[in-house]
Protein backbone atom coordinates (compact mmCIF):
# COMPACT_ATOMS: atom_id res chain seq x y z
CA UNK A 1 0.00 0.00 0.00
CA UNK A 2 1.57 3.53 -0.91
CA UNK A 3 1.84 6.07 1.42
CA UNK A 4 0.49 9.37 0.12
CA UNK A 5 1.51 11.23 3.09
CA UNK A 6 5.13 11.36 1.37
CA UNK A 7 5.55 13.41 -1.67
CA UNK A 8 5.87 12.53 -5.36
CA UNK A 9 9.40 13.62 -6.46
CA UNK A 10 9.95 16.26 -7.91
CA UNK A 11 9.95 16.46 -11.93
CA UNK A 12 13.95 16.29 -13.43
CA UNK A 13 15.40 19.34 -14.29
CA UNK A 14 17.26 20.90 -16.81
CA UNK A 15 19.67 23.90 -17.44
CA UNK A 16 17.39 24.93 -20.87
CA UNK A 17 14.17 24.14 -18.74
CA UNK A 18 15.73 26.33 -15.85
CA UNK A 19 16.59 29.25 -17.68
CA UNK A 20 13.52 29.23 -19.91
CA UNK A 21 11.39 29.18 -16.72
CA UNK A 22 13.19 32.28 -15.40
CA UNK A 23 13.09 34.60 -18.63
CA UNK A 24 9.64 33.56 -18.74
CA UNK A 25 8.59 34.80 -15.02
CA UNK A 26 11.31 37.89 -15.96
CA UNK A 27 9.48 38.53 -19.24
CA UNK A 28 5.99 38.63 -17.69
CA UNK A 29 6.94 40.89 -14.84
CA UNK A 30 6.58 38.63 -11.93
CA UNK A 31 10.14 39.44 -10.21
CA UNK A 32 10.04 38.21 -7.08
CA UNK A 33 8.65 34.93 -8.37
CA UNK A 34 11.58 34.77 -10.87
CA UNK A 35 13.39 35.04 -7.71
CA UNK A 36 12.53 32.13 -5.85
CA UNK A 37 12.83 29.85 -9.08
CA UNK A 38 16.67 31.05 -9.03
CA UNK A 39 17.12 30.09 -5.47
CA UNK A 40 15.22 26.98 -4.92
CA UNK A 41 15.61 25.56 -8.78
CA UNK A 42 19.40 25.89 -8.78
CA UNK A 43 20.34 23.73 -6.33
CA UNK A 44 18.36 20.88 -7.93
CA UNK A 45 19.45 21.93 -11.38
CA UNK A 46 23.31 21.23 -9.37
CA UNK A 47 22.53 17.74 -8.32
CA UNK A 48 22.13 16.18 -11.97
CA UNK A 49 24.68 14.59 -13.36
CA UNK A 50 25.19 16.16 -16.74
CA UNK A 51 25.20 19.64 -15.04
CA UNK A 52 28.38 21.82 -16.85
CA UNK A 53 30.02 23.19 -14.18
CA UNK A 54 31.08 26.97 -16.01
CA UNK A 55 27.16 26.50 -16.81
CA UNK A 56 26.59 27.26 -13.36
CA UNK A 57 28.72 30.22 -13.07
CA UNK A 58 27.00 31.64 -15.90
CA UNK A 59 23.69 30.88 -14.55
CA UNK A 60 24.49 32.46 -11.26
CA UNK A 61 25.82 35.72 -12.97
CA UNK A 62 23.75 36.29 -15.14
CA UNK A 63 20.38 35.30 -14.03
CA UNK A 64 21.61 37.31 -10.66
CA UNK A 65 22.21 40.83 -13.15
CA UNK A 66 18.52 39.82 -14.92
CA UNK A 67 16.90 40.28 -11.20
CA UNK A 68 18.91 43.30 -10.48
CA UNK A 69 17.79 45.10 -13.74
CA UNK A 70 14.26 44.25 -12.59
CA UNK A 71 15.07 45.86 -9.47
CA UNK A 72 14.80 42.81 -6.98
CA UNK A 73 19.00 43.70 -6.08
CA UNK A 74 20.71 46.59 -3.54
CA UNK A 75 23.70 46.88 -5.74
CA UNK A 76 24.63 47.79 -9.35
CA UNK A 77 23.68 50.86 -11.87
CA UNK A 78 20.20 49.68 -11.80
CA UNK A 79 19.34 50.62 -8.49
CA UNK A 80 21.75 53.74 -8.87
CA UNK A 81 20.07 55.34 -11.77
CA UNK A 82 16.77 55.12 -10.40
CA UNK A 83 17.74 57.57 -7.43
CA UNK A 84 20.00 59.92 -9.14
CA UNK A 85 17.31 60.35 -12.13
CA UNK A 86 15.28 61.68 -9.25
CA UNK A 87 17.71 63.47 -7.34
CA UNK A 88 18.61 65.51 -10.33
CA UNK A 89 14.95 66.54 -10.94
CA UNK A 90 14.90 67.87 -7.95
CA UNK A 91 18.12 69.45 -8.31
CA UNK A 92 17.33 70.83 -11.77
CA UNK A 93 13.42 72.25 -10.39
CA UNK A 94 15.32 74.01 -7.11
CA UNK A 95 19.06 74.56 -8.38
CA UNK A 96 22.10 74.05 -6.45
CA UNK A 97 23.84 77.47 -4.47
CA UNK A 98 27.48 75.18 -5.59
CA UNK A 99 28.46 71.79 -5.44
CA UNK A 100 30.53 71.91 -2.75
CA UNK A 101 29.47 69.24 -0.29
CA UNK A 102 27.35 66.48 -0.88
CA UNK A 103 26.10 64.10 2.15
CA UNK A 104 23.71 60.52 1.64
CA UNK A 105 22.76 59.90 4.93
CA UNK A 106 22.08 56.54 5.80
CA UNK A 107 23.35 55.39 3.07
CA UNK A 108 23.23 51.84 3.14
CA UNK A 109 25.41 49.24 4.24
CA UNK A 110 25.17 47.32 0.89
CA UNK A 111 26.72 49.88 -1.54
CA UNK A 112 27.59 53.34 0.59
CA UNK A 113 28.88 55.22 -1.84
CA UNK A 114 27.37 54.78 -5.11
CA UNK A 115 25.40 58.25 -5.11
CA UNK A 116 28.65 59.79 -3.28
CA UNK A 117 30.37 58.90 -6.47
CA UNK A 118 27.79 59.72 -8.89
CA UNK A 119 27.96 63.50 -7.38
CA UNK A 120 31.02 63.69 -7.41
CA UNK A 121 31.45 62.43 -10.93
CA UNK A 122 29.22 65.52 -11.56
CA UNK A 123 31.59 68.26 -9.96
CA UNK A 124 31.49 67.84 -6.67
CA UNK A 125 34.44 68.75 -4.45
CA UNK A 126 33.46 65.78 -1.70
CA UNK A 127 30.69 63.84 -1.26
CA UNK A 128 30.04 61.51 1.62
CA UNK A 129 28.12 58.39 2.74
CA UNK A 130 27.05 58.26 6.22
CA UNK A 131 25.61 55.07 8.40
CA UNK A 132 25.45 53.67 11.62
CA UNK A 133 26.29 50.53 10.19
CA UNK A 134 29.56 49.46 8.40
CA UNK A 135 29.87 48.06 4.96
CA UNK A 136 28.48 44.64 4.96
CA UNK A 137 30.44 43.00 2.21
CA UNK A 138 33.13 45.31 0.78
CA UNK A 139 34.03 42.81 -2.11
CA UNK A 140 30.56 43.17 -2.94
CA UNK A 141 30.39 46.96 -2.83
CA UNK A 142 33.93 46.96 -4.42
CA UNK A 143 32.11 44.87 -7.30
CA UNK A 144 28.64 47.29 -7.86
CA UNK A 145 31.32 50.30 -7.94
CA UNK A 146 33.21 48.37 -10.87
CA UNK A 147 29.90 48.38 -12.83
CA UNK A 148 28.63 51.86 -11.68
CA UNK A 149 31.56 53.26 -12.53
CA UNK A 150 31.73 51.38 -16.27
CA UNK A 151 27.91 52.11 -16.87
CA UNK A 152 28.78 56.06 -16.15
CA UNK A 153 31.72 55.54 -18.45
CA UNK A 154 29.52 54.21 -21.42
CA UNK A 155 26.51 56.37 -20.87
CA UNK A 156 27.29 59.52 -20.04
CA UNK A 157 24.43 60.84 -20.90
CA UNK A 158 22.38 58.98 -18.70
CA UNK A 159 24.40 60.31 -15.60
CA UNK A 160 25.37 63.89 -16.16
CA UNK A 161 23.73 66.27 -14.88
CA UNK A 162 22.54 69.76 -16.14
CA UNK A 163 25.88 71.98 -16.01
CA UNK A 164 28.29 69.11 -15.75
CA UNK A 165 31.70 69.06 -18.30
CA UNK A 166 32.16 66.05 -20.04
CA UNK A 167 35.59 65.83 -19.41
CA UNK A 168 36.05 66.89 -16.25
CA UNK A 169 32.89 63.69 -15.89
CA UNK A 170 35.01 61.01 -17.61
CA UNK A 171 38.65 62.60 -16.15
CA UNK A 172 37.13 62.06 -12.13
CA UNK A 173 35.65 58.72 -13.74
CA UNK A 174 39.29 57.85 -14.02
CA UNK A 175 40.56 58.52 -10.86
CA UNK A 176 38.91 55.22 -9.36
CA UNK A 177 40.65 51.79 -9.86
CA UNK A 178 38.56 50.56 -11.82
CA UNK A 179 40.77 47.15 -11.73
CA UNK A 180 41.32 47.00 -8.21
CA UNK A 181 37.35 47.57 -7.61
CA UNK A 182 36.84 44.48 -9.97
CA UNK A 183 39.13 42.25 -8.06
CA UNK A 184 36.73 43.12 -5.15
CA UNK A 185 39.32 45.62 -3.01
CA UNK A 186 37.30 48.25 -2.37
CA UNK A 187 39.78 50.18 -0.44
CA UNK A 188 42.46 50.62 -3.14
CA UNK A 189 39.60 51.39 -5.56
CA UNK A 190 38.92 54.34 -3.77
CA UNK A 191 42.43 55.72 -2.79
CA UNK A 192 43.05 58.03 -5.25
CA UNK A 193 39.74 59.36 -4.59
CA UNK A 194 39.84 59.07 -0.67
CA UNK A 195 39.78 62.63 0.44
CA UNK A 196 36.96 63.14 -1.95
CA UNK A 197 34.38 60.32 -1.73
CA UNK A 198 33.85 58.93 1.65
CA UNK A 199 32.19 56.81 3.61
CA UNK A 200 31.75 57.63 7.33
CA UNK A 201 30.42 54.75 9.48
CA UNK A 202 29.51 56.52 12.66
CA UNK A 203 26.28 59.25 14.02
CA UNK A 204 25.83 62.15 11.59
CA UNK A 205 26.52 64.24 14.11
CA UNK A 206 29.93 62.71 14.60
CA UNK A 207 31.08 62.81 11.27
CA UNK A 208 33.30 65.75 11.51
CA UNK A 209 31.64 67.17 8.20
CA UNK A 210 32.57 70.74 8.27
CA UNK A 211 29.86 73.19 9.33
CA UNK A 212 28.14 75.24 6.37
CA UNK A 213 29.62 73.41 4.12
CA UNK A 214 27.06 70.81 2.66
CA UNK A 215 25.19 71.97 -0.40
CA UNK A 216 22.87 68.65 -1.40
CA UNK A 217 22.09 66.73 1.78
CA UNK A 218 19.70 63.22 0.92
CA UNK A 219 18.28 60.60 2.96
CA UNK A 220 15.97 57.35 1.92
CA UNK A 221 14.44 55.60 4.43
CA UNK A 222 15.78 57.66 7.53
CA UNK A 223 14.11 60.03 9.16
CA UNK A 224 10.68 57.47 10.80
CA UNK A 225 14.53 55.94 12.63
CA UNK A 226 15.89 59.04 13.69
CA UNK A 227 14.65 59.01 17.95
CA UNK A 228 16.20 63.06 18.37
CA UNK A 229 14.58 64.79 15.66
CA UNK A 230 14.85 68.12 17.15
CA UNK A 231 18.66 67.04 17.38
CA UNK A 232 19.08 65.51 13.85
CA UNK A 233 17.50 68.64 11.99
CA UNK A 234 19.09 71.30 13.71
CA UNK A 235 22.70 69.74 13.21
CA UNK A 236 21.70 68.88 9.46
CA UNK A 237 20.96 72.60 9.13
CA UNK A 238 24.40 73.47 10.87
CA UNK A 239 25.58 71.25 8.14
CA UNK A 240 24.19 73.10 5.01
CA UNK A 241 25.38 75.81 3.64
CA UNK A 242 23.35 79.23 3.18
CA UNK A 243 21.11 78.03 0.38
CA UNK A 244 21.74 74.87 0.59
CA UNK A 245 19.05 71.66 -0.85
CA UNK A 246 17.72 68.80 0.97
CA UNK A 247 15.95 66.02 0.07
CA UNK A 248 14.21 62.83 1.82
CA UNK A 249 12.17 60.18 1.28
CA UNK A 250 10.62 59.47 4.71
CA UNK A 251 8.66 55.80 5.18
CA UNK A 252 5.87 56.29 7.38
CA UNK A 253 4.63 52.70 7.52
CA UNK A 254 5.01 50.10 9.65
CA UNK A 255 8.08 47.79 8.39
CA UNK A 256 7.03 44.94 9.82
CA UNK A 257 4.39 45.02 6.68
CA UNK A 258 7.33 44.41 4.26
CA UNK A 259 7.50 40.45 5.92
CA UNK A 260 5.78 37.93 4.16
CA UNK A 261 4.07 36.74 6.96
CA UNK A 262 0.76 39.12 6.12
CA UNK A 263 0.40 39.57 10.07
CA UNK A 264 1.14 43.64 9.36
CA UNK A 265 0.14 46.11 7.50
CA UNK A 266 1.44 49.84 6.89
CA UNK A 267 -0.88 51.32 9.95
CA UNK A 268 -0.58 48.33 12.32
CA UNK A 269 1.43 50.30 14.53
CA UNK A 270 -0.60 53.09 14.76
CA UNK A 271 -2.86 50.46 16.86
CA UNK A 272 -0.47 49.75 19.55
CA UNK A 273 1.17 50.99 23.06
CA UNK A 274 4.55 49.15 22.42
CA UNK A 275 5.59 48.39 18.62
CA UNK A 276 9.41 48.14 17.35
CA UNK A 277 11.79 50.63 19.16
CA UNK A 278 13.23 51.61 16.12
CA UNK A 279 10.49 53.45 14.71
CA UNK A 280 9.27 57.01 15.96
CA UNK A 281 5.59 56.82 14.64
CA UNK A 282 5.80 60.65 13.61
CA UNK A 283 2.90 61.23 10.75
CA UNK A 284 3.48 63.79 7.34
CA UNK A 285 2.83 66.87 9.71
CA UNK A 286 5.28 66.16 12.35
CA UNK A 287 7.72 65.51 10.03
CA UNK A 288 6.99 68.54 8.25
CA UNK A 289 6.71 70.33 11.63
CA UNK A 290 10.29 69.49 12.85
CA UNK A 291 12.16 70.11 9.90
CA UNK A 292 10.44 73.82 10.37
CA UNK A 293 11.52 73.73 13.64
CA UNK A 294 15.08 73.76 12.60
CA UNK A 295 14.70 76.77 10.06
CA UNK A 296 14.26 74.87 7.06
CA UNK A 297 12.03 76.15 4.18
CA UNK A 298 9.67 73.57 2.55
CA UNK A 299 9.74 73.26 -1.26
CA UNK A 300 7.80 70.24 -1.80
CA UNK A 301 5.68 68.04 0.88
CA UNK A 302 4.33 65.00 -1.14
CA UNK A 303 2.74 62.70 1.00
CA UNK A 304 1.65 59.12 -0.24
CA UNK A 305 -1.81 57.52 1.08
CA UNK A 306 -3.45 54.29 0.68
CA UNK A 307 -6.86 52.94 2.27
CA UNK A 308 -6.32 51.91 5.82
CA UNK A 309 -7.64 48.59 6.74
CA UNK A 310 -11.29 48.98 8.60
CA UNK A 311 -10.39 46.37 11.27
CA UNK A 312 -6.62 48.75 11.67
CA UNK A 313 -8.61 52.09 11.14
CA UNK A 314 -11.11 51.55 14.26
CA UNK A 315 -7.87 50.20 16.95
CA UNK A 316 -6.16 53.40 16.33
CA UNK A 317 -4.97 54.92 19.79
CA UNK A 318 -6.54 57.95 20.50
CA UNK A 319 -3.40 60.09 19.41
CA UNK A 320 -3.66 59.06 15.67
CA UNK A 321 -7.10 58.67 15.71
CA UNK A 322 -7.34 62.64 16.13
CA UNK A 323 -5.19 63.49 13.14
CA UNK A 324 -6.05 64.32 9.97
CA UNK A 325 -6.53 62.17 6.73
CA UNK A 326 -2.93 62.36 5.68
CA UNK A 327 -1.73 62.09 8.54
CA UNK A 328 -3.58 58.77 9.56
CA UNK A 329 -3.28 57.23 5.86
CA UNK A 330 0.29 58.56 4.38
CA UNK A 331 2.47 55.15 4.32
CA UNK A 332 5.20 57.81 2.71
CA UNK A 333 6.37 61.09 1.95
CA UNK A 334 8.84 63.19 -0.20
CA UNK A 335 10.14 65.83 1.41
CA UNK A 336 12.25 68.89 -0.05
CA UNK A 337 13.76 71.51 1.92
CA UNK A 338 16.09 74.75 1.90
CA UNK A 339 18.22 76.03 4.05
CA UNK A 340 17.68 80.38 3.93
CA UNK A 341 19.87 82.28 3.02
Amino acid sequence: MTDKSQSSPAAPITEAGFRADLDALLASGKNEPALTHLITELPRLLGTNKINRKEKLKHLTFAGRMLQGAGLGKYGPQKLERKATNLARVVKRHGLRSRRTFVDLGCGAHEPLGLATYFYVNGFEKAFGSDFMPVSDAAYAALSMADILTDMYIFPETYMMDGTDLDSYLARIKNFDLGALKRGDLDAGLARVAHNVEFKCCDIVEAGIEPGSVSFLISYAVFEHVMDIPGVTKHIYDLMEPGGLGFHYIDLADHRAYRHDGDYNEFSFLTEEDCAPNLNRLRASEQVAAFKAAGFEILENKPKQKPIPEETHKRYLPRFAAMSDVDQSAHAMRLVIRKPL
